[in-house]
């Protein structure tokens, strides 16, 4: 049976995800697992989540590249229940997975003294407050806070992970150099991913039903029943977007139909942004988990910003074939690596 759990809105506070990603949590410990040594970071305990031949990944590192899966789950499993909770478990996994690779493959190469400038790190971290936070360093900066991480610990991930994709490139991509076709195939293929994000724009319509009204005596999962009803006749073209909106949404626009003008990328949430701009217009989704409520949406239409000329970006896009022509073997090389080395999980 689902159980409701509306208590946090949208706002993942760090002893939820603790709860989520430690020991005895959600997603418990491996029978038998020891637990590992901790340290403390402010109020959230930073445990020894893995080790990889004796090298240490954090549970602040678990949860730091958690954060934004369980953020956009959380809206859109309002209930939580199994799906969420599968879902869930499924990222946790990935995230131990890719870290543990991460590991493996420094382990191997520790000796060989690789040394990444500091303006490749900057570059980075600009990189993925761009494209992973929408261009709001403070979205970044609330979102390590909340996974028990300072801005040393993440930039010292990210060179971690800049080392790895510099000894990878030293081992695997030292092939044929790709042809102007496979650079220009793959460019067409992902050039969007080289898009300036900030620049998109989109407009929906939007119903947005309150988890308490004034004057009313209600409750969050009377509320989110109702939700879920308006959401059932707007299926069934019972009645249309408009006349919902107008006759049961709490939202500022209700009496324009739900209606919101023209907004950019970067004036949403991040992960409510990831969800409607993922959507093709005239599709619904909800009722989603707002801060206050619940919120159903029908995107209108989207403006992306263009992608760049292959010019500016023929650089990543060579990295890029380059990558994927040499991915079997590395793949292979890093399986040989795991079977070797002693790895010990206590998450």
């Amino acid at each position: 049976m689902e159980t409701m759990n509306l208590k946090y809105g949208t706002e993942v506070t760090t002893a939820l995800l603790v709860a989520l990603v430690s020991a005895g949590g959600l997603l418990s410990a491996q029978e038998g697992a020891t637990p590992a040594t901790s340290v403390s970071q402010g109020h959230t305990v930073n445990r020894i989540a893995a080790t990889v031949n004796g090298r240490p990944v954090t549970s602040g590192e678990v949860r730091a590249r958690l954060m934004p899966y369980l953020r956009e789950l959380m809206i859109l499993f309002p209930k939580q229940g199994p799906r969420f909770t599968a879902e869930l478990v499924k990222a946790k996994k990935a995230v131990i997975n890719e870290l543990i690779e991460r590991e493996l493959v420094l382990s191997e190469f520790e000796t060989r003294g690789y040394a990444i400038p500091e303006t490749v790190i900057d570059e980075e971290l600009n990189r993925r407050v761009l494209y992973q936070f929408n261009g709001r360093r403070d979205a970044l900066l609330s979102a390590l806070q909340q996974s028990g991480m300072t801005l040393g610990d993440y930039r010292e991930s990210i060179r971690k992970e800049t080392t790895v994709a510099a000894m990878r490139s030293s081992r695997y991509d030292r092939g044929i150099p790709p042809t102007p076709d496979e650079i220009r195939a793959e460019y067409n293929a992902s050039k969007s991913d080289y898009r300036d994000i900030t620049k998109d724009r989109i407009t929906y319509e939007k119903i947005f039903i309150p988890t308490s009204v004034f004057g009313k005596e209600t409750t969050p999962e009377q509320q989110y029943a109702l939700a879920l009803e308006i959401r059932r006749k707007l299926d069934a073209k019972e009645i249309s977007f408009s006349d919902a909106a107008k006759a049961y949404s709490g939202d500022m626009h209700a009496q324009d139909g739900g209606l919101w003008p023209s907004i950019s990328r970067g004036e949403l949430s991040v992960e409510f942004a990831n969800i409607v701009f993922s959507l093709q217009p005239g599709e619904l989704i909800g009722p989603l988990l707002d801060p206050a409520g619940f919120t159903i949406v029908r995107v209108k239409n989207k403006q992306l910003a263009p992608a760049p000329p292959l010019s500016k970006v023929k650089e990543a896009v060579d990295d890029a074939v380059r990558r994927k022509q040499s991915e079997k073997r590395y793949r292979e090389w890093v399986e040989r690596l795991r079977d070797k080395a002693v790895i010990r999980v206590f998450i």
